[in-house]
């Protein structure tokens, strides 16, 4: 049996013990001191945490049609440790090319003309699944850019405007305000055209299955949810749902964490 974080139960050897002739008295002795063991390990960690443990058996879909905002999510505060960390930072000039911004887990300055335009290049890759074909990806900025993302492995070219634009983006002294989410084809190259008020930009790109959380209705908002129906939401939590689960009772908010 495995718990949490990959760590083995130590089971005593006689719980597991192979059952011979001789000691068919003593295994049948020793099975309640198994079972006893087992119940206090299992009391002394707690309520089992549900991280990485998935309770739907439906795909991550394309962005959620209630999705309004991605701030204050953990995404936003992701996206803000990139921004913060002069190690991630890569250097781009949108004004002479459209260089390639699709390496995660970067920012990016993008230089841009005396008129505040340029363009980059951004390729989606598979990540809610090997099959995927559709993915949700925020571009998080630090100006209140317009993005408009033209599809260039179609004839004739599409182009697409963000399905949720976010402003004001509140996070400690993270240089990220702003962000726009579109859902792009995976495998097909995106011209991503700015137009910003100054002549730079920094951006860093997120892909919200990868910062997909789990929410659980609080119908007596107690700040605990009931275990189930749960919803994974890369954006903001709907209303009336929160992070935390394990209210044995929604109805009475004097009961929860049970």
């Amino acid at each position: 049996m495995h718990l949490h974080h990959g760590w083995r139960l130590p089971v005593p050897a006689t719980c597991g013990a192979r059952l011979t002739k001789g000691s068919l008295i003593m295994k049948l002795t020793q099975r309640p001191l198994c079972s006893a063991f087992l119940g206090l390990v299992l009391a002394a960690c707690g309520p089992m945490d549900d991280t990485g443990q998935d309770f739907t058996s439906e795909q991550e879909q394309p962005l959620e049609a209630t999705c309004a905002s991605v701030d204050n999510t953990a995404m936003t505060t992701h996206a803000c440790a990139h921004a913060s960390n002069p190690g991630d930072n890569v250097n781009v000039n949108g004004v002479t090319g459209a260089p390639d911004i699709s390496t995660q887990h970067k920012h990016y300055t993008v230089t841009l003309s005396g008129s505040g335009t340029g363009k980059v290049t951004y390729i989606p890759v598979a990540r809610a699944s090997a099959g995927s074909t559709v993915e949700s990806v925020a571009f998080y900025a630090t100006q209140n850019v317009t993005i408009t993302a033209v599809d260039k492995s179609v004839t004739p070219n599409v182009t697409l405007t963000a399905l949720v634009s976010t402003n004001g983006i509140t996070e400690d002294t993270c240089t990220l305000h702003h962000a726009r989410v579109f859902d792009l084809t995976v495998g097909h190259t995106y011209e991503l055209n700015i137009t910003a008020p100054t002549t730079s930009v920094g951006m860093v790109p997120e892909y919200l299955y990868d910062n997909r959380g789990r929410y659980y209705r609080d119908a007596d908002g107690d700040g605990y949810g009931a275990n189930s129906p749960l919803y994974r939401f890369a954006c903001e939590a709907p209303a009336g749902y929160v992070t935390q689960r394990f209210d044995c009772d929604d109805t009475n908010p004097a009961i929860f964490n049970c």
